[in-house]
This record gives structure tokens, sequence and C-alpha cells, in this order.
């Protein structure tokens, strides 16, 4: 399974946001029943796997429909989470299917990227040192501020720093 700094880091190219909290409770069954048997519980998207979803197909437009309906319902924020509950299901899928290599090269993007805020503004259109976010709103786009944004870039490079550095090191070791 992806690591929860791998799941926030997508948050972060994805949505601007890291929604820590989303993923901590979906792995929090992690603890008690470790590797993939964890995704039994709190992984409803990733348990739907083949019967409504593929890699080739992830969101299909039932899956987009009900997002909207939650948009219109609980707002955008709890939409976004929603989405980012599915996306978390959706890579641990992809990380089930890469080998070790791989993963190990994905975790070197990820711990690199996070090191690079500049290129996070403009391949992302996310400015976490600001805390402003680029988002299409009514066909237009615009920057929203987005101070959580900033606080979690820093609790995050933080958690790469503090316990990731060396994929960052073995990545550019092996490729350059």
């Amino acid at each position: 399974m992806a690591a929860g700094w791998a799941h926030q880091t997508h948050d972060l190219i994805v949505f601007g946001r890291t929604y820590a909290g989303v993923h901590r409770s979906k792995d929090s069954a992690s603890q008690n029943m470790p590797g993939r048997r964890h995704r039994a519980i709190g992984h409803e998207y990733y348990l739907r796997h083949l019967l409504e979803w593929d890699l080739d197909s992830p969101f299909p437009e039932t899956a987009t429909r009900l997002i909207q309906e939650v948009r219109e319902s609980s707002g955008p924020e709890v939409a976004e989470q929603r989405m980012s509950s599915a996306g978390h299901d959706v890579l641990d899928k992809v990380w089930d299917e890469l080998c070790k290599e791989r993963r190990l090269y994905w975790e070197g993007f990820f711990a690199w990227l996070i090191y690079q805020p500049q290129t996070l503004q403009r391949w992302a259109s996310v400015d976490v040192i600001r805390g402003i976010i680029k988002r299409t709103v009514d066909g237009n786009e615009v920057w929203e501020d987005s101070p959580e944004t900033a606080s979690e870039y820093r609790a995050l490079r933080r958690e790469v720093s503090r316990h990731q550095k060396w994929r960052l090191r073995d990545v550019l070791a092996r490729y350059g």
C-alpha cells in the first residue's frame, strides 16, 4: 500500500490540499490488520474494483454523478474529501500493480516534489508557500486563498524530511 505521506502528496498535486485526516482514517485499520488485509475496512471504493471501475476508467460516470450529488447536498469541501477518499483507493490499487522498483521510483518522485515548491506551483497550480490554489470556477481560472495548503505543506515536508529523505537519495542515485 502507498504510505500516508504518498497519498498526501498525491492529494496536494490534485486538490492543493493534503487531506491527511482522510488518509489516517482510511488506514487506521492497518495498525491491527497489516498489509492489504486492512483494506476490508474503510476502502469501499477499492473493494468495488472490477465491479464498478478499473484502472483504465477509475472514475466512471456513476462515481462522478455521486460526487456531484455530494457537492450539491453537502458542499464542495465534503465532495473534495470524498474524491480524496476514492483517489486513495485508486492509488492503493495502482500501488498493488507496481513492482518494488517502480514503487521506489514514485516514492522518490513524490519526495523530490515536496522539495520543489516552484514546480508544484507551475505544474500543479498549487502555491504551497503563499497558500493559494488555482481553480476553475464557472469556466474561469482563479487563484483562491487556501491558508490550510501552506500549513499542510509544511507538515508534510517535515514528515518527508524526518522519515523519507533516504527515498529521494536512493532514487537520485539510481535514476540520476
